[in-house]
């Protein structure tokens, strides 16, 4: 009984002990280039037009980011995580895209309805080689 109550005691004291310690570099390192990783393959994946900082929970989440709330950056100013001002020892935040909805089936002007070869009168001269039109000309008058 007094062997569990030690072990339970050194449990407790190394629980409290490593739960305020700092992150280590490495992983920080790690975090970092992961990040990296995946806003390089959000960008060079070209659905998106844009991302936004996304968050899973706000108590881990900075004041920084939150006071962003979301905010569309487009894909070529895009600030890197964590930000300068974030007061988070462990950043959480990743970077969430924003789809190209934009797509070309709505575009009025395909190539399916262009007339403009058939109406086309090659036999007819430029008819704006003629005469001007305008009152303020009267040398053809």
């Amino acid at each position: 009984m007094v062997f569990i109550l030690i072990v339970l005691t050194l449990a407790i004291a190394l629980y409290f002990y490593f739960k305020d310690k700092p992150v280590t570099n490495k992983s920080t390192a790690s975090s970092l280039t992961r990040q990296q990783e995946r806003l390089q393959s959000l960008v060079g994946s070209g659905k998106y037009w844009g991302l936004y900082i996304d968050y899973k929970n706000e108590t881990q989440c900075c004041d920084a980011v939150l006071s962003l709330n979301k905010k569309h950056f487009p894909i070529n100013s895009i600030p890197a995580l964590p930000l300068d001002d974030c007061t988070q020892r462990a950043c959480h935040c990743t970077h969430a895209g924003l789809i190209e909805k934009r797509t070309q089936k709505n575009n009025r002007r395909n190539k399916t309805n262009d007339r403009r070869d058939t109406i086309r009168f090659e036999d007819v001269s430029d008819r704006r080689a003629h005469m001007d039109r305008r009152s303020d000309n009267y040398v053809n008058h």
